[in-house]
């Protein structure tokens, strides 16, 4: 069915009771808003109102057609404020993870995102377990180690670190000094 409008146009009779009512909120003439309800009752073959003195009751047919414009009206007026809404002004759930020893890293620049972004909900998870990004559990992760061989996934470098070995005089006594490069020692932080 491609008749919007007149769909539109019997809500807001039926939300206000009257043809002159709905005009003024559509900004349209009486009589167009008398003809969408004629033409919508002629696509249906059905009444969907009564019409009296006072101004015009809707039937089942017209209540169930308003409960679906209702919803209807109402996800796409969402729609509108979404698209017009200010693009800076970010909204919503963003979640973080990582291991806890990069809390005292992450913290502060969580805390100076949510100050920039009231209306974003953050949630910081921490620990070991690695949460899945495709499957919806973290929008963000960050990871020590090697860059992983994930498609879709942007992987970008947080902090590159220096890894320190050390070992006892037993130790290398029985093991010897161990034999790597400065490279080896240099692990990425993703």
């Amino acid at each position: 069915m491609d008749n919007w409008n007149e769909i539109r146009t019997a809500y807001q009779v039926a939300r206000l009771g009257t043809v002159s009512a709905a005009a003024e909120a559509l900004g349209v003439h009486r009589s167009t808003v008398i003809r969408h309800i004629d033409t919508l009752e002629a696509v249906l073959g059905a009444k969907i109102f009564l019409r009296h003195a006072r101004g015009y009751t809707p039937t089942d047919l017209g209540f169930d057609l308003m409960r679906v414009a209702r919803a209807t009206d109402e996800q796409f007026s969402q729609l509108v404020e979404r698209a017009t809404a200010d693009p800076a002004e970010l909204s919503g759930e963003f979640i973080l993870t990582s291991l806890y020893i990069l809390a005292p890293l992450v913290i502060p620049i969580l805390k100076s995102f949510q100050a920039s972004h009231p209306k974003v909900i953050v949630r910081y998870l921490t620990g070991e377990r690695l949460f899945r990004l495709d499957y919806g559990e973290a929008h963000v992760a960050v990871r020590a180690g090697l860059k992983p061989d994930l498609p879709d996934h942007i992987v970008q470098p947080f902090i590159k670190t220096r890894v320190g070995l050390y070992a006892s005089a037993d130790y290398i006594a029985r093991n010897g000094i161990p034999q790597t490069s400065e490279a080896d020692c240099l692990t990425q932080i993703l």
